[in-house]
């Protein structure tokens, strides 16, 4: 299971295969083929139309249904999709590594550290008012982090940790991971204004990066340049730096805040969905 993302930013592919669609392809052929490595353990030569193939998809009344299938049919329609694959190949918004890129996905369970991460991000000390003002936001909202309280019932699941995270601010209120996690994946849709919102409370959007120094040497996870007459005119990037003990929930995770980043830049919507 996973958090899967989307970023709704138009391209020659989704011209031709609606984005839909095209999200549906890609997730029966991850089914599929995590059904023929199991089958492959039992018999190397296994055949794929004689693997059998579960997809949970959404109804008319929008409740989960099951659909069987077979790895060979599953193969057969996703070449629609890989047909078209070469448009992905200097893609501004592969966020992924692949082609489809402006797809991703975070495996459950999330990790601590992908936990520790998020809620890390917010400032609370010698007066910054930024963990007060998101509690208000929390409040505001009814982001109670219940939902996710209610996930974390089954273990090792959904999360990591059995409980939440939390931060004490100096007011005397607590964020906790439960919360986190409920605004950044359980909202289904991030406009661009709201991706900008969240980086700029998460203090994750760094801007003017120097123009002179080589993309290479920032040390930025992800950063956007904008060019007119080939030369970079802005450059803006999200202000996390990779490092060597990050697990891959953390980096999935790190991928998910680059997709802020393109939404915010490029005026388009993150869809999440789990």
């Amino acid at each position: 299971m996973s958090i899967v993302y989307y970023l709704d930013f138009p391209c020659d592919v989704k011209e031709q295969v609606k984005p839909g669609r095209m999200l549906r392809l890609m997730y029966a052929r991850e089914r599929a083929n995590e059904a023929m490595n199991r089958a492959r353990k039992k018999d190397p030569d296994v055949k794929p139309e004689d693997v059998r193939v579960e997809l949970s998809l959404k109804g008319e009344d929008r409740t989960s249904q099951i659909k069987v299938t077979n790895a060979a049919d599953v193969q057969k329609q996703y070449s629609e999709l890989e047909a078209l694959s070469h448009h992905c190949r200097d893609c501004r918004a592969r966020i992924e590594p692949g082609s489809f890129g402006c797809r991703g996905k975070i495996d459950f369970p999330l990790s601590l550290k992908a936990e520790a991460l998020l809620l890390g991000r917010i400032r609370d000390s010698h007066g910054d008012p930024t963990g007060s003002m998101m509690c208000n936001y929390f409040e505001s909202n009814g982001i109670t982090g219940n939902r996710a309280a209610e996930m974390r019932k089954l273990p090792e699941v959904w999360f990591e940790g059995d409980k939440p995270l939390v931060r004490r601010l100096d007011d005397g209120r607590r964020i906790s991971s439960n919360q986190v996690f409920e605004m950044f994946f359980l909202t289904g849709q991030i406009s661009s204004k709201h991706a900008r919102f969240l980086l700029g409370m998460f203090d994750l959007f760094e801007g003017a990066l120097p123009l002179e120094a080589p993309l290479h040497s920032l040390p930025n996870l992800f950063v956007i340049e904008r060019e007119e007459s080939g030369m970079p005119v802005s450059r803006v990037g999200l202000r996390l730096a990779e490092k060597p003990d990050d697990d891959r929930s953390t980096r999935q995770v790190q991928n998910f805040l680059g997709g802020l980043l393109f939404a915010s830049e490029y005026g388009c919507d993150l869809w999440v969905k789990v």
